[in-house]
């Protein structure tokens, strides 16, 4: 046994001597020399001398008693059983964010007064919000006051439900058919409107959970497109609850209170 001044550890040493410190913070195997080498020895302490065996089967048993200075093949293999051990545990942890499985009322109720909240900072037209749920089916309607046209309702819902079915925004769906400027997917899309009442326009916003599962979709009529668009987007943004969104960027440009 000999102790090891700090000027003769090899900076490789000192580098593993850090990364076993964080990796094993809660560890007593260690003296908390290990995790500041370079300002005191670097001595990992250990209760017994080290036979012939591996290095690691002695770390069972571990006190104060003796002292011990790791060679660099001994540092390394604790660094690579380390290291796996971590990576295994890790790769068991269940994440910590919840996976939304539907939109339940309060949420969706959450949704359409936050899209309301979003027109009234930047003082855009009053509007229709609805949300519906991922068949489409409407949770939540809201009507501001002096909404001019009776049909905002159904402009509303109609881009929710161009989203939930087509799996993409009201935006995309329109960009897919009219992108090319051809005349046979123009009268396509043109079709499908008018069969099912979608809406080839923005301000439909899709929304999905964390394993990229269509849970509903927000619907928003009465301002400009791309302002119907940006109150649907950060209504969902501002949420807190854990969605995606399609499209995951807005496009408005008149926005005054992001």
């Amino acid at each position: 046994k000999r102790a090891t001044s700090t000027s003769h550890v090899p900076t490789t040493m000192k580098i593993i001597a850090a990364t076993i410190s964080l990796l094993l913070p809660a560890t007593n195997a260690f003296s908390p020399q290990l995790a500041t080498a370079g300002r005191s020895s670097f001595r990992p302490i250990f209760s017994t001398a080290l036979s012939s065996s591996s290095y690691l089967d002695n770390l069972s048993s571990v006190s104060t008693s003796s002292s011990f200075t790791a060679t660099d093949e001994q540092a390394t293999e604790i660094l690579d059983s380390t290291f796996r051990r971590t990576v295994s545990s890790t790769a068991n942890t269940p994440s910590s964010v919840p996976v939304m499985s539907k939109l339940s009322l309060n949420e969706a109720d959450i949704l359409a007064n936050g899209v309301i909240d979003n027109v009234n900072r930047n003082e855009f037209p009053p509007i229709v919000v609805t949300v519906v749920d991922r068949q489409a089916n409407i949770l939540v309607q809201k009507r501001m006051d002096d909404v001019c046209h009776a049909a905002f309702p159904e402009f509303s819902y109609a881009k929710a439900f161009t989203c939930v079915t087509m799996g993409v925004s009201s935006r995309e769906f329109r960009d897919k058919y009219t992108a090319t400027n051809d005349a046979a997917k123009i009268g396509q899309m043109n079709s499908m409107m008018a069969i099912s009442k979608m809406a080839a326009f923005p301000g439909g916003v899709l929304l999905r959970n964390g394993d990229n599962e269509t849970i509903g979709a927000i619907g928003v009529s009465g301002a400009a497109g791309d302002e119907d668009e940006y109150v649907a987007l950060n209504s969902a943004w501002e949420s807190g609850l854990p969605l995606e969104t399609m499209p995951k960027e807005h496009s408005c440009t008149t926005v005054k209170s992001p």
